[in-house]
């Protein structure tokens, strides 16, 4: 995808975002580098509100955990099978999508789950590019029938056993959010677009 792409991506998340509530914000963690451990019984925690992470153990508060012991294969865990729910594809196991630049996080889903208690979803060869960050949406239920949108993403190596969380964002009002959306000075920006244009690494989606 070229500058000009991105650009115009960029010029239609700015747009999308002055909709609705003059409150509307998102909430981003900053760059993140929390490393996914490898091993049986080992991952990383994660609090979606707070952006908080542990490696050593669940903690209060904590929404998702990815973890993984194979080569090729990355599970995301919800602490509620009615909380968490990822932009994916229904099925045993669910799979979660890779998002594209500019794809819109919100109501319409599609959010696949499985039973048992948990969410249980995979990253896999056929979905999320080795070597790259892969970006994927999450629908997190607040009670009184409210919900937040956002986005997680995740740098994967080339088998997918050295990874790391890189970033985490959400929208605050309830209203839906771009794939890779941060907050910029007055603007909205793509991850990714701003920091090509001032020299840090270009990150490829599909």
């Amino acid at each position: 995808m070229n500058i000009r792409s991105l650009c115009a991506i960029a010029a239609a998340t700015t747009s999308l975002a002055s909709i609705g509530s003059s409150q509307a914000a998102i909430v981003y963690s900053g760059a993140l580098n929390v490393a996914v451990p490898v091993g049986t019984g080992l991952r990383v925690w994660i609090d979606l509100d707070t952006f908080a992470t542990s490696t050593t153990g669940s903690f209060t508060g904590w929404d998702v955990s990815l973890t993984g012991t194979t080569a090729n294969f990355l599970t995301v865990n919800s602490q509620s099978l009615s909380n968490n729910l990822f932009v994916g594809i229904a099925g045993t196991p669910v799979t979660i999508n890779r998002l594209a630049p500019g794809f819109v996080i919100g109501s319409t889903g599609p959010y696949g789950t499985i039973g048992g208690g948990t969410m249980g979803s995979s990253f896999n060869m056929g979905t999320f590019l080795p070597n790259s960050e892969n970006i994927v949406g999450f629908r997190r239920d607040i009670g009184g029938g409210q919900f937040r949108y956002g986005w997680l993403s995740v740098t994967l190596g080339n088998d997918f056993l050295t990874r790391s969380l890189t970033g985490i964002a959400f929208e605050d009002s309830g209203g839906s959010i771009v794939a890779g959306a941060i907050p910029a000075p007055g603007a909205v920006a793509l991850l990714g677009l701003g920091g090509a244009l001032s020299g840090r690494r270009q990150r490829r989606m599909r």
